[in-house]
């Protein structure tokens, strides 16, 4: 896939950024102790062929266990490593397969039209409990007190920078960006329920697209969770630049076909 190296990159520097992080001749081990059902906190992100699969998912599995995790797995080769994902339900390995879009903002702005009820703002110390409340309302990111937990831990970092959009006062929306050297990536796009239909997302994206201008940035992705939102975020001028296939294994606990299900 075009610029696929500059997106893995980045999806290690994003996950550096609040988890520890092993290396390994196959790819990364990223875990959280602290926050054991973070599920992007707690993976092994893995990218290389794997020639001897028996050896390679008992490695993964001790690793975890050692640190009282659920051993649980990111393959992305997936061509390539058939017989990797053959061996993992021998493992204890469930797994659940993806095709993902992977989104880039081609430099353009959509035109939206002008409406004086919507103000976006920085979140900053003043209006952080507001944010955090349109996050916290969101089921598909999670329960609750792991949202508030993840929200104080990126929201002090230096790489991350969160927006608040006000309807007429009311916060409604929000989102942060992520940056690691040229690059940037939106994330935790939200809307409480209320307000959503009313194209919302379009302003809020707008906004850190121009900001990521002023910065300089060379790429601003985003990642939808499905066809719908990919929808949406193509409206901003994210355009698909190819499908990123993966494998999802994980020894227990819920997928994440079931965590979205249950949203």
């Amino acid at each position: 896939m075009r610029k696929i190296e500059h997106i893995m990159q980045l999806d290690i520097d994003y996950i550096k950024s609040f988890s520890e992080m092993e290396t390994c001749n196959e790819g990364v081990f990223f875990y959280n102790k602290e926050m054991p059902t973070y599920y992007d906190a707690n993976h092994a992100h893995i990218w290389t062929k794997i020639t001897e699969p028996d050896m390679f998912l008992k490695k993964i599995k001790g690793f975890y266990q050692s640190k009282s995790l659920i051993p649980r797995l990111y393959l992305y080769n997936v061509e390539e490593n058939q017989s990797c994902i053959e061996a993992l339900e021998i493992h204890g390995f469930q797994y659940e397969c993806f095709t993902d879009d992977v989104q880039c903002w081609n430099g353009e702005y959509a035109q939206l039209s002008h409406n004086p009820a919507i103000q976006i703002e920085r979140v900053t110390d003043a209006n952080r409990e507001e944010a955090l409340a349109v996050e916290m309302s969101i089921a598909t990111f999670g329960e609750p007190a792991l949202i508030e937990k993840a929200f104080e831990q990126t929201y002090h970092s230096p790489h991350f920078t969160y927006y608040l959009l006000r309807v007429d006062g009311k916060a409604c929306c929000t989102a942060n960006i992520f940056i690691s050297g040229n690059q940037g990536r939106v994330e935790s796009v939200a809307t409480i329920e209320s307000y959503r239909g009313r194209g919302l997302i379009g302003y809020i994206l707008q906004h850190i697209q121009q900001e990521s201008v002023k910065q300089g940035l060379e790429y601003l992705w985003i990642l939808p969770i499905n066809e719908q939102v990919a929808k949406v975020y193509d409206k901003a001028n994210f355009k698909s630049i190819g499908k990123l296939k993966s494998i999802h294994a994980f020894t227990e606990g819920k997928s994440i076909h079931q965590i979205r299900q249950d949203a």
